[in-house]
C-alpha cells in the first residue's frame, strides 16, 4: 500500500514539475522573446536612426542572439519603466 501511495505522490510531483517548467517556458517565450522584441525594436530603430537592428520587426527569429538579447532587454526595460511610471504613488 505504501508503494502505491509513494508512486502516486511521485507521479503528482513530476506532473506538477512539468507544468511549472512549461509555464516558465511559455512566460519566457511570450514576454521576453515576443512582446519585449516588438516593444524594443522600434525604440532601437529610433535611437540608432534606423540602423540597428538590421532585421525587420517580424523577423526576430532571423536576428542574431546578441541582437535578440539587446533589443528584448531594451523592450522589457521600457515596459518596466512605463509600469513604474503608471503606478499611482501615494
Amino acid at each position: 500500500m505504501e508503494e502505491i501511495a509513494e508512486g502516486l505522490i511521485k507521479l503528482i510531483l513530476r506532473s506538477l514539475g512539468f507544468l511549472v517548467r512549461a509555464l516558465i517556458f511559455l512566460i519566457y517565450e511570450l514576454w521576453f522573446e515576443i512582446i519585449a522584441w516588438y516593444v524594443g525594436w522600434p525604440i532601437c530603430r529610433i535611437i540608432t536612426f534606423g540602423y540597428y537592428p538590421k532585421v525587420r520587426i517580424t523577423e526576430h527569429e532571423l536576428a542574431s542572439l546578441w541582437c535578440n538579447i539587446v533589443v528584448s532587454i531594451i523592450g522589457f526595460s521600457s515596459l518596466l519603466g512605463l509600469a513604474i511610471l503608471l503606478v499611482p504613488w501615494e
